[in-house]
């Protein structure tokens, strides 16, 4: 009897020190990941992301019609904006993030009460690491679109297959027979429980990431019930909603059908379990068979979820700049921004501009003109899409934005240059026949043609772009253009300096067209022949005089 006490007090006092140990482990983590919370909260993402991971993030937005098109993104580098502001710890964060960048919210209602979200969690520390520490807990994974497989997983076949019963009722079977007949049960049990391993294995390949997928759902789900208990957020309207949500799924689906078996990481006791039983792919069907009836309200929790996160990552970019702003929109008139700074430069200079009808730049190369365009077309589209702009002051309209500044021909599709870039400037003229108000911006205007069809064809199409309202801002080189079109669009420059031999630029921008012509200059300064640049002057001088070229 004495035995028997010491050693049930050996297994209880072990059993003690594991729990703590384990509890200490998980309390380690979660310091460790709260640190980590508060040291980057308002710090720029310095992290390289492949293709492959930026595609798993955008089927969320792919399911969606998009207003910032494929073009314009890349022309714009907006995925690096997106890393740089990607302050995220859960998937549905992490999408709808890159969804308001492309889909821009035009509800009024619907910002302010983002807004209150925004300034609230950006005020309210304890508050926000407590919502960040949940969000973590459901995770994000780069090895497929976790939305994407959440969805297909739900549209499966929800009939559960007869042999995962078929091996439930086989263990039970067998486990009950050995406790009647031990001697005899053993064996059958052993065999039992191999053939019930072999067919988890062998049929669990096909559901693996169906059922990781689900996962990081019922985490989402533990998430918001979380949430909704703690009452963790300040706008009412909002609370109401992903209360009401989680409430409905709650009552449709019934969370007896979301057992924690299915959850990862809960040890090997557990796990061994589902392995003999096959308890885990049982309930992922009776998972399916639910969920597949309520898609409508499945879609809603991912999204109230991540528009949530999102929030606090917007307040998280907002903190890293070195200032910013909130957008005013109006109904009419043109656009005008102060102050505006490309938000992924580390030394950026600011330019303001105020602009009622189509802008010309003018400049020598590297002066600054595609920076300046690329500067306000980002601050147009983090103005809408996240409410917040690298800028002291923005003001303007609801555009659709569009965009044709890196362009490259197509071998695949054996397009040419040229073709591209037509192709690309006429979706700007049929986006301008839709009626909602179009910002385009333009760099080198048909660069891909000759200079005389160039500029013919350039100032037709820019003057295409006024008559139908279309405000753009485009970059030139060709001179000729700014007095063509000096009725229709306003003339502007950047300016360059030769100090000591040297190459001087402000990237400030200046009114007026340019009146530089250092080109020649440069070639000198770099160590061309004397002869190439004297005679490179001499033919510019008989331009000039003549309107003739002359070798």
């Amino acid at each position: 009897m004495k035995e028997v006490s010491y050693n049930v007090t050996v297994l209880l006092i072990f059993i003690v020190l594991f729990v703590g140990i384990l509890t200490m482990i998980s309390f380690c983590r979660k310091e460790k990941i709260r640190k980590r919370m508060k040291f980057f909260y308002g710090k720029l993402r310095d992290i390289e992301c492949s293709k492959e991971v930026l595609s798993t993030i955008g089927e969320y937005t792919r399911m969606h019609k998009k207003m910032i098109d494929d073009i314009t993104w890349n022309d714009l580098d907006m995925d690096d904006v997106f890393i740089q502001m990607n302050h995220t710890w859960s998937f549905a964060g992490e999408d709808y993030l890159y969804y308001l960048l492309h889909v821009p919210p035009t509800s009024e209602e619907d910002w302010k009460m983002r807004e209150n979200l925004i300034t609230y969690y950006q005020d309210h520390e304890k508050e926000r690491l407590e919502l960040q520490m949940i969000f973590a807990g459901i995770g994000k994974y780069h090895g497929f679109s976790v939305y994407q497989n959440i969805r297909q997983s739900i549209t499966y076949n929800a009939k559960i297959p007869l042999i995962h019963c078929g091996c439930l009722f086989l263990f039970i079977g067998s486990t009950i027979f050995t406790l009647l007949n031990p001697a005899e049960g053993v064996g059958i049990l052993t065999l039992c429980v191999i053939i019930n391993i072999s067919l988890y294995f062998y049929n669990r390949k096909a559901l693996n990431c169906s059922m990781q997928a689900i996962q990081y759902f019922l985490r989402l789900w533990n998430g918001a019930e979380k949430i909704v208990k703690k009452k963790q957020i300040p706008d009412q309207t909002y609370a109401d909603q992903l209360k009401k949500d989680y409430a409905r799924l709650k009552k449709k689906v019934k969370k007896v059908s979301m057992p924690s078996t299915m959850q990862f990481g809960n040890g090997t006791i557990v796990e061994l379990l589902d392995y003999i039983t096959h308890l885990d792919t049982i309930f992922f069907y009776r998972c399916m068979k639910r969920l597949n009836q309520e898609m409508e309200l499945v879609e809603n929790l991912i999204t109230t979820m991540g528009c949530l996160e999102s929030m606090i990552a917007i307040g998280s970019f907002r903190e890293s700049l070195p200032f910013y702003c909130s957008p005013e929109f109006v109904n009419h008139g043109g656009l005008e921004v102060q102050q505006a700074y490309h938000p992924l430069l580390k030394f950026p200079v600011t330019n303001s501009i105020s602009a009622s009808r189509g802008v010309l730049v003018t400049g020598s190369n590297a002066s600054g003109k595609s920076t300046f365009l690329k500067t306000i077309a980002i601050n147009a589209i983090l103005a809408q899409g996240v409410h917040t702009c690298s800028a002291a002051y923005y003001r303007g309209q609801r555009y659709q934005i569009l965009s044709s500044m890196a362009l490259r021909d197509s071998i695949c599709h054996g397009e040419s240059y040229y073709i591209t870039e037509i192709k690309a400037l006429k979706r700007v003229l049929d986006a301008g026949e839709k009626g909602q108000p179009v910002l385009c911006f333009v760099d080198e205007v048909l660069r891909g043609t000759n200079t005389v069809e160039r500029i013919a064809a350039s100032s037709q199409v820019l003057k295409m772009f006024s008559k139908k309202k279309i405000l753009c801002f485009a970059a030139t080189h060709d001179v000729e253009l700014t007095y063509l079109l000096e009725p229709l669009f306003d003339n502007y420059h950047f300016q360059e300096q030769v100090i000591d031999g040297e190459v001087v630029f402000d990237y400030c921008l200046y009114e007026g067209r340019t009146n530089s012509r250092n080109a020649i200059r440069l070639l000198e300064m770099l160590g061309y022949e004397k002869e190439i640049i004297d005679g490179a002057e001499e033919m510019v001088m008989k331009f000039l005089k003549d309107g003739k070229w002359d070798m």
